[in-house]
């Protein structure tokens, strides 16, 4: 993460697990230990911003492969053709996108670095974690060596994709719903607490002054967070 992508993640989880604490235990203690969870939990968060992340880069390949098989059309090298190829999607994607990121860190070592096209594409697909990325430097690295139809070969490659990107966003569309009701359950507590918190407070007042109500909480939280990290695997349909 950045700098300020770090501050902010921070500062929101610190926040939240203080609102949390105060929350669930209405304890100094736990307002102040809570948050310590940040730092473990990061790791966590990192996970779910590199799929994220992954899954952008994916629907982005479809395009690179495009450009690239243009480019052997028109006879250029690998290496030519990932020049190129970063031209064009800087007039499709900004920047900031997971493809002109890798297509800038490429440029940079065929350049600069003087690194070989295939070395730099194995670099990629392993760094970038997506299996399409993998199987194309796997089928260029085979054509290379025995060959073969390259421009064909990536043709059929992102046709391939394509079909893939289809079925991935027809289950995702399927699957939103499913998502809201899920985010909305793991809310519907912290609203019922913190509305008793307010309109009766006497109600909950044995739940945070003995021991039975501290462990009862405890272990609403902890059921509460399985289930919301539950329902993210459950959800989580590979293509």
């Amino acid at each position: 993460m950045k700098l300020s992508d770090k501050q902010r993640y921070y500062l929101l989880s610190v926040s939240g697990l203080a609102f949390t604490g105060w929350l669930f235990f209405n304890s100094p203690i736990a307002v102040i230990g809570l948050p310590l969870l940040a730092f473990p939990l990061e790791k966590y968060y990192l996970r779910v911003r590199a799929e994220a992340r992954r899954k952008e880069l994916e629907t982005q390949l479809k395009d690179l492969l495009f450009s690239l098989s243009v480019s052997f059309q028109a006879g250029r090298h690998m290496k030519e053709a990932i020049l190129e190829a970063r031209e064009n999607l800087l007039n499709i994607y900004p920047t900031t996108s997971p493809v002109n990121i890798e297509l800038e860190i490429m440029e940079r070592r065929l350049i600069a670095g003087g690194e070989s096209d295939r070395q730099v594409l194995h670099d990629f697909a392993q760094r970038s974690g997506s299996e399409d990325a993998k199987q194309f430097a796997d089928v260029y690295y085979t054509c290379l060596t025995t060959g073969g139809d390259l421009c064909g070969v990536i043709n059929r490659t992102a046709d391939v994709i394509l079909e893939k990107m289809t079925i991935r966003r027809e289950i995702d569309t399927l699957m939103a719903q499913k998502q809201y009701e899920a985010k909305l359950l793991t809310i519907v507590p912290y609203m019922i607490l913190l509305y008793l918190r307010f309109s009766s407070p006497g109600y909950l007042e044995q739940l945070y002054t003995t021991a039975t109500g501290i462990c009862v909480m405890a272990a609403a939280l902890v059921a509460l967070a399985i289930a919301f990290v539950w329902s993210g695997r459950i959800m989580r349909i590979e293509v």
